[in-house]
């Protein structure tokens, strides 16, 4: 089988999915979007996704300035 530019590409891009800790099940979808195949549910699934990580965010930019750093007093 010969790789074409787009297969390359959605091949990389799963991976660079999974390698920044992304849900598998959500790095599929690219394969499975290779066979013309994603539905209204992976649609859904995605965006509900997308907007929990969105929160995720948002939720470590809150805490943000609640750090405090302690340094030792030798």
């Amino acid at each position: 089988m010969q790789s074409t530019p787009d297969y390359d590409f959605r091949h990389h891009l799963r991976d660079t999915i999974l390698l920044l800790g992304g849900r598998r099940e959500i790095a599929d979808l690219l394969t499975k979007s290779m066979d013309l195949s994603i539905n209204p549910g992976d649609l859904g699934a995605l965006r509900a996704y997308n907007v929990e990580l969105l929160n995720g965010v948002k939720d470590r930019f809150s805490r943000l300035n609640t750090f405090r750093i302690r340094t030792d007093e030798r």
